[in-house]
Parts: structure tokens; sequence; C-alpha cells
């Protein structure tokens, strides 16, 4: 049998396999690579000190098992549920996004709106140098990526910042920015971008910080 990828040795193996997933990161900044390798491996080490009382074996199969555990479960454990169920809707590079982001660094980027009568309408492809600085290995993917943070609320956009104005006109002239918004022109024609600036989210501080934190096994193990 299979083991469960909400267990904590499965959970462990997908977290080893997304540190052996990223690449050295080629930029000169190297405290960004410094903060990524120390906030991975505390991700690492409290994943292996998690424990299973009061916790799902695999999948709850409906709400009732759900609420049956949450009857059992301490404060702690409820974080590690938190935190497992957060580690397994993750890829590698996305993992590589929220840790160039979360240190209150900013990036810009560019949001594709379908374009309505009163409103700009509906989101349709964001775009962003994220990416790149942070190292993944798809860039191609960063529409995909930044949309699946998006919904599950790790990052929000704000405004135009000036500062980054010729960062902006170098991301409109991205050759792959440029053909999906040519793809989206032809069923909505009045789709233009925006100028918006990617940030971490209130959410998203409070979950990375969760994320981060030693588990206490590792804590009480320093103090001896």
């Amino acid at each position: 049998m299979s083991e469960s990828s909400l267990s904590p040795a499965g959970l462990r193996a997908r977290l080893q396999q997304l540190l052996l997933q990223l690449p050295p990161v080629q930029r000169a900044d190297a405290r960004f690579h410094q903060v990524e390798h120390d906030v991975l491996q505390t991700l690492k080490q409290r994943l292996e000190a998690l424990e299973t009382p009061g916790e799902l074996a695999g999948p709850p199969e409906n709400l009732h098992q759900l609420l049956d555990v949450s009857l059992e479960q301490s404060r702690d454990q409820a974080e590690d549920m938190l935190v497992r169920q957060l580690l397994a809707g993750l890829t590698a590079d996305e993992v590589r996004i929220l840790a160039a982001l979360s240190d209150g660094s900013a990036f810009p980027m560019l949001a594709l709106y379908s374009g309505g009568r009163f409103s700009r309408g509906q989101i349709l492809f964001r775009h962003s140098n994220v990416g790149r600085a942070a190292g993944i290995q798809c860039t191609d993917m960063i529409g995909t990526y930044l949309q699946r943070l998006f919904s599950q609320g790790w990052v929000i956009a704000t405004g135009f910042e000036e500062a980054n104005r010729t960062d902006y006109e170098l991301l409109e002239g991205d050759s792959g920015f440029r053909r999906a918004m040519a793809g989206l022109q032809t069923h909505w024609p009045k789709v233009k971008p925006h100028r918006e600036t990617l940030r971490l989210g209130p959410m998203g501080q409070q979950m990375w910080a969760l994320l981060s934190q030693p588990a206490e096994a590792d804590q009480s193990g320093d103090e001896e």
C-alpha cells in the first residue's frame, strides 16, 4: 500500500523532493539564497518532528471524520495539519517564488483584464519577473504559478509603483506575455495590461511564518 501524501513520512519525502528540485540561484543577491536555504531547511525539520496522535491516517472520507479529529486535536496538532495541507498544495517553483517575497520584497506585475463597460472585468492572465529573480525552473509557467498562489491566498496585488517603470516596460515587451495577450484578444478584444505590484499578502505572511517556525522538538533539542 502506498503511503498517504499527507502522512508525516509522505510529506517528509515530498519536501525532500522539493528541496532536490530547487536549482542554484544564479543571481548576485547572496542574501536571498541564504534566506531561501534557511527557510526550506526549517520546513524540513518541522515535518520531521510531526507526530501522529489526533491526526488522520489518510485523506478524510467525510466531514464527520474531520470533526471527530478536531475534538481530539491540540493546537499544535491542528497547526501541523494545516502545515501539511499547505505544503501538499505547493510546487518547488512556487516555494521559490514565496521565498523571494517572504522578506517583504515586491515585484512588478502585469495583469490582463477582460474589459467591461463599467469595469476592468475579470483577470485573465498575470505576468511578473519574480520567477526569473527567484530562479524557478519553468519560467514559461509563471502565469499558472501566479494564478495558483492568488487563488490560495498567498499573494496580493497592489498598485503601480513609479520606481519600477522600466521593469514594467520590459515585462510588456516580453515575448511570452505578448503571445498570451494576443491569444486572449481573439476572444476579448478589449484586453489590455494593467501595471500592478506583487506582494506576499497578510494571509501569506501568516502562513509563511507558520511554515518557517521551527518545530518544538527541534527547539528543545537545541537547548539540551
